[in-house]
């Protein structure tokens, strides 16, 4: 007897060691850079306000056209870079006890959103902070290896964490912050201090978005629309179904087309918008009656060269002009800005 005792003991002090350690070294893995580029993103969730009476959310276009005062605890930008219309949808759901009756819902609508697909597994990130019902073929496994111990599937990353060898994660590429691509795609980081160096400096800016927005347009084209189109007819129901959630919840929803640099809408060409964007995005509107703003050839917001980082995502002081365009919009149609 006495000896299973000991026998037990022992086993339990090592159990208990050996989950130290690992919560040590969790942690250890949780603080580091490769986590932070992985989950990092997903952590504003931690902290979503009460009475929310202006929010937003999209895609990493949206992310980076939607800035509010940093001390404004009643707006959000709920936006996710590689954001699907599914998980947005479900965001919703999940932080609509924040939001307040009238609040204002913005849901912008990227190009190459109505293709998206619809049958993925829902990401790692989602586990963060979705509830199960949420989250598209939940798994345990994930949820334990995501939430709760990550470093049991990123040991290879703490490594590098620990000796400082540290690089943007290629696989998580599209779906990293937009300001965190910018570097690797070539484009000045400062872009306001850019430009103002002058007209010469102003054009090879504008030069520079425009050889991006061709390899953009050809990566949309070629990938996410063609491969993506069968997606379109269930992914105008989920818009048409976040919409109508919006209305039953006494918000107050607006469609939006985020602005782009001119020559990313210049390469492509009238049908292929129509068919991949403007029918989806139209027939929402048909079906629900909710406010539809296009900023796509607002030659105010599009033909600036320093309003944006790259030829798709706005630079700080675009988003600026955005805002407030977008909320003398509002105002104009009687959605009022709180």
């Amino acid at each position: 007897m006495k000896k299973n005792l000991r026998f037990f003991a022992r086993f339990a002090a090592i159990l208990l060691t050996v989950v130290i350690l690992v919560g040590i070294i969790n942690i250890q893995y949780v603080s580091g850079y490769y986590y932070s580029d992985v989950y990092g993103e997903v952590q504003k969730f931690n902290d979503v306000p009460e009475h929310i009476t202006f929010a937003n959310f999209g895609t990493s276009h949206g992310l980076a056209a939607f800035r509010y005062d940093e001390n404004d605890k009643s707006s959000f930008n709920f936006a996710l870079s590689g954001e699907d219309i599914y998980h947005d949808y479900q965001t919703l759901k999940q932080f609509a006890d924040h939001l307040d009756e009238g609040c204002i819902v913005s849901i912008p609508v990227s190009y190459f959103s109505f293709c998206l697909s619809t049958e993925e597994p829902s990401q790692k990130r989602y586990y963060n902070y979705l509830d199960r019902k949420y989250i598209r073929d939940f798994s345990y496994e994930t949820l334990i290896n995501t939430k709760y111990l990550p470093v049991l599937r990123s040991i290879e990353f703490l490594f590098k964490d620990l000796i400082g060898d540290q690089e943007l994660n290629s696989e998580n590429f599209m779906d990293a912050p937009a300001e965190a691509k910018v570097p690797a795609l070539g484009i000045a980081t400062d872009i306001v201090a850019y430009a103002e160096e002058g007209t010469d400096a102003n054009e090879e800016l504008a030069q520079l978005h425009i050889s991006h927005a061709k390899t953009r347009a050809e990566s949309w084209r070629s990938g996410r629309m063609v491969v993506g189109k069968k997606n379109m007819p269930e992914n105008t129901k989920l818009l048409t179904d976040m919409v109508n959630f919006c209305i039953k919840h006494k918000f107050k929803p607006v469609l939006v087309t985020i602005p782009v640099y001119s020559a990313l809408t210049n390469d492509f060409t009238k049908e292929e918008l129509d068919y991949y964007y403007y029918s989806n995005l139209h027939k929402v509107v048909k079906d629900t009656g909710v406010l539809y703003i296009d900023y796509s050839k607002d030659k105010r917001l599009v033909d600036n060269p320093a309003y944006y980082n790259n030829s798709d995502h706005m630079s700080e002081e675009g988003a600026n002009a955005f805002m407030q365009i977008y909320r003398e919009d509002l105002n104009k149609r009687g959605v009022t800005v709180k």
